[in-house]
């Protein structure tokens, strides 16, 4: 699928509202701590987007068990989130007039628990920063990019790696077959370039 550029309306702001009122703890602080490191990283390769948080929202966050629930013009859409695999799940809002596609909402939804071996329920949740890749992913979906980056170089990699740290806070990740570790997040120059296409 191509990537989706968000209505004019939003576009003209240049910035997309996140409501994550309702998460606490490493979830919360992961979500500021992303928005505020993305926000540095598209300022400085001049993406002309910020994100904000607060009221009406353009992209709502929650987390889940596994099923989640959003609603598509009155209509409640639901899906199942993999708690077999480290990751979140955007859902979009896309509208189609004519040859002309464009975003109205996007739904981000996290893991209640980020478990460091997700195949074992009995090992322990992945601290802050890994958090913070996650969501970060998840916020550039929502900014309207679609397939994940082939380049492996960033947070919008396809595939990522859990680095066990010696506690939570030493966890990182990095792109699959990289070196790479983050936090700090880290965008691929293809992602730059289509950020930038979605939002000039």
């Amino acid at each position: 699928m191509p990537d989706v550029p968000w209505n004019s309306s939003v576009l003209k702001t240049g910035q997309l509202t996140v409501e994550a009122s309702a998460i606490h703890g490493n979830w919360g602080a992961a979500i500021t701590a992303a928005i505020r490191e993305l926000n540095t990283l598209f300022k400085s390769n001049n993406v002309n987007v910020s994100l904000v948080t607060g009221t009406p929202a353009n992209v709502t966050v929650a987390t889940t068990t596994g099923a989640y629930t959003f609603p598509v013009n009155g209509v409640n859409q639901t899906g199942t989130l993999r708690t077999d695999i480290l990751h979140g799940v955007t859902r979009s809002i896309d509208y189609q007039t004519a040859s002309t596609r464009s975003r109205d909402h996007a739904y981000t939804f996290l893991p209640v628990h980020p478990r460091i071996n997700p195949q074992d329920q009995t090992s322990r949740d992945a601290g802050e920063p890994v958090l913070r890749v996650i969501v970060a992913h998840e916020f550039l979906h929502a900014l309207g990019l679609d397939a994940h980056d082939p380049s492996f170089n960033g947070i919008f990699a396809g595939t990522l790696t859990l680095n066990e740290g010696r506690g939570p806070a030493q966890d990182t990740v990095s792109p699959w077959g990289t070196t790479t570790k983050m936090p700090p997040l880290v965008l691929s120059g293809d992602t730059v370039t289509r950020l930038r296409a979605l939002w000039p």
